[in-house]
């Protein structure tokens, strides 16, 4: 039984953890699928007897992919930002679970703790009326920048790099991110002019668009409003009576911002002071 609508079918890391009812325990976890099928068959079967053939195998790469899932909770971060925007997704996902809880804990030791309260306070917000998660200053969430190469936001937030292209400051998810965009997609790569080369210009970041803009005009603008005009095809939870539903009055009255368009308009000791708070994290507060 899936508990997640989902439309974007490169998200699949997130419906596989959090889209599910079945949580027998010996079922595979992403990260075990993962170590299975990507270390296990992809890296170690298929790549590395490629280096007796002279191919450089980038070896840490693979060990920094699989701690951004283990160590860094990546995945479960990804989960926790789709809750939070999710006024603006077209999809929905429900809250999870005493008993997801305790799959999560068995298969990632120490979720509950990073991660429990958010999911309660994401339940005891899906309900109309209640003040959007987003908005919420009670939760302790921090809105994410987002990643000028990948377009992903920046959820391990200790990797996050600032650099400026064509004077212009952005934001990016790891220093490979910022490279692709500054140094190897510039006019020139190590002196040899790159007139092929990709470039990442125009109007990439949503947040940058909404800028200022109240959030049910938002929505409306993205015609995720249903065919009565005033209910939302997102809502926080898979109930489907008229009266849980979440309209464009429950959500009006919330203005979006732009953490790009804030960061650029600091000045550089307000900058500097932000982005070591951003490296640094936040707690969620507990949900009582």
């Amino acid at each position: 039984m899936s508990k997640y609508v989902d439309t974007d079918p490169q998200q699949d890391h997130v419906v596989i953890e959090y889209g599910t009812t079945d949580r027998d325990k010996n079922k595979e976890s992403y990260a075990e699928m993962w170590h299975r099928w990507v270390y296990e068959d992809y890296y170690r079967t298929y790549m590395l007897p490629m280096e007796k053939y002279g191919i450089k195998i980038h070896h840490d790469d693979v060990t920094e992919a699989w701690e951004r899932i283990t160590k860094k909770n990546y995945v479960h971060k990804v989960g926790q930002f789709f809750a939070v925007g999710w006024p603006v997704n077209f999809w929905r996902i429900e809250a999870q679970t005493e008993k997801d809880f305790e799959w999560f804990e068995h298969k990632y030791p120490g979720w509950y703790a990073e991660f429990g309260d958010f999911w309660k306070w994401y339940a005891k917000l899906s309900k109309p009326g209640q003040q959007v998660i987003t908005f919420n200053p009670d939760v302790g969430y921090v809105y994410p920048h987002r990643c000028w190469s990948c377009l992903v936001p920046c959820l391990i937030r200790e990797d996050m790099v600032v650099d400026e292209i064509d004077g212009q400051l952005h934001t990016f998810a790891h220093e490979i991110d910022r490279w692709t965009a500054v140094e190897a997609f510039a006019d020139e790569y190590q002196g040899r002019p790159t007139p092929a080369m990709g470039r990442f210009s125009g109007k990439r970041e949503w947040e940058t668009l909404y800028d200022g803009v109240d959030l049910a005009d938002a929505i409306v603008d993205l015609n995720f409003v249903r065919s009565d005009g005033k209910t939302l095809i997102p809502q926080p939870h898979l109930r489907f009576d008229d009266k849980d539903m979440w309209t464009l009055d429950h959500v009006r009255g919330n203005t979006l911002g732009s953490p790009l368009n804030a960061l650029r308009a600091m000045d550089e000791q307000t900058r500097k002071a932000h982005l070591a708070d951003y490296a640094k994290g936040f707690t969620i507060n507990p949900c009582h």
